[in-house]
This record gives structure tokens, C-alpha cells and sequence, in this order.
């Protein structure tokens, strides 16, 4: 499923392109590129095709997300151990260790056309699949084998509406705000010995550990290209 999803943004992505280069009857296919929030700071692009089937239309996305916390500071970081170690936050502020992490997410959506929902403004509701791949590293001072790197690849679903005033010529100014929702999944630190999959002992207090997205509330600006 999840190489069917992302040959499904590429395909959608070159469907766009061709319509473009060829100027078939698809007209106002529009091009993207956001920035703003999503559980962290995030920067994003999609490309829309409008107008598949009355207003209906299809748009395929690609976002980074830079997240605000990626271990959480009130966890135990013995959790499903079995031993007591102290919570990331008191190792954090002791200088004892440091957080890092990413987010890479895709999106596959269908489009409706609201249309004029005030002067000058367009608005369009959407709906669709995501898959988002992400990342926890947690580094504890005294030696590189103290870092480690947890990943889950997971899948959901979407929906939400983006509101465009038009600029100049071809040139818009949207806002996309939107809700996600992200169903528990493996999660794995790379080794034999580190996968857990839902339902599996240890897998609760291990996600517990970390901040992956559940539900996530997005809102977002940007400049969007129409041909």
C-alpha cells in the first residue's frame, strides 16, 4: 500500500505536467508551495488539477515537518524495560541528552470546488489518504553508541479546505487548514530486536515514549502558480 500511494502522488504529479506541456481541456492546473504549522514548522508543495469532473478535482502533496518535540519530557526513558532511568526532560536538562527529529508526509486528495465564498476569495474542500514517515533521535552524552534513531511508517486520512485571493495575473495567495489523522503502525529502531507492532508487548510504552503524530492540526500559507 504504501508504494501504491506514493506511485499515485508521481503519477498524479506527471498527469499534471503532461496537461500542461500538451494544453488539453484540463485548465487551471495549479502548482503550490506552503509554509506554517503541522505539529512543528513545516514546508510543503503540491500540485492541483481542478475540474476532472466538474468540481471535482485531484491534488498530490509532499510536506516536511520540522516537530516541535520528538520525545516527550515526562516519559521514563526505562519505559518497557522494566527499570526506572528518569524522564528524558530531567536527562535534558542536566545536559545529559539531546532530541532530534523529522517528518515527511504524503497526500493524495480529492478536490470539490466551494467557489466564491466571499469577494475575491475561492475556497476548496478536500479530502483524502496520507502516509507519513517519521523519525525520533534521542543522543545521550558519553559515547555515539548512545544514539538512537526510532522511525514508524504509518498510514491516514485527511481532510480540510484551502482558501485562494488571487494577486496578480496567474499568482495567488491561499491559506490551507486542515486536520490528519495517523493510525498506529511498527514502529522500528533498526534493529532485529527493536521492532514492535501494535498489539505486541512493549509497544504501548514504547510509543508512549515518543511524540508521532496521533492527530494532527495543520494550518498553513502559500503561493500558488495557475495554468
Amino acid at each position: 500500500m504504501k508504494n501504491a500511494l506514493i506511485v499515485a502522488v508521481i503519477a498524479a504529479s506527471s498527469s499534471a505536467g503532461a496537461q500542461f506541456v500538451s494544453g488539453s481541456s484540463l485548465n487551471g492546473i495549479e502548482l503550490g508551495l506552503s509554509a506554517g504549522y503541522a505539529s512543528g514548522l513545516s514546508g510543503g508543495t503540491f500540485v492541483h488539477v481542478p475540474n476532472v469532473a466538474g468540481p471535482v478535482g485531484i491534488r498530490a502533496s509532499v510536506d516536511y515537518v520540522r516537530p516541535s518535540d520528538s520525545v516527550r519530557d515526562d516519559v521514563d526513558v526505562g519505559a518497557g524495560t522494566g527499570l526506572t532511568l528518569g524522564t528524558f526532560g530531567s536527562f535534558k536538562a542536566n545536559g545529559q541528552a539531546t532530541e532530534s527529529g523529522s517528518q515527511t508526509l504524503l497526500g493524495l486528495d480529492g478536490t470539490y470546488s466551494l467557489g466564491q465564498v466571499a469577494p475575491g476569495v475561492e475556497a476548496t474542500a478536500y479530502a483524502g489518504g496520507r502516509y507519513g514517515r517519521f523519525s525520533a533521535t534521542e543522543t545521550y552524552a558519553g559515547s555515539a553508541a548512545n544514539s538512537q534513531t526510532t522511525t514508524t511508517n504509518a498510514f491516514g486520512i485527511g481532510a480540510g479546505a484551502m482558501f485562494s485571493y488571487a494577486l496578480a495575473g496567474n499568482i495567488s495567495l491561499f491559506g490551507d487548514l486542515g486536520l490528519d489523522h495517523y493510525f498506529p503502525s511498527t514502529l522500528s529502531n533498526g534493529t532485529d530486536t527493536g521492532t514492535y507492532a501494535p498489539g505486541e508487548a512493549g509497544y504501548n510504552e514504547l510509543r508512549s515514549r515518543f511524540a508521532f503524530p496521533g492527530t494532527v492540526v495543520k494550518a498553513k500559507i502559500g503561493v500558488k502558480l495557475s495554468y
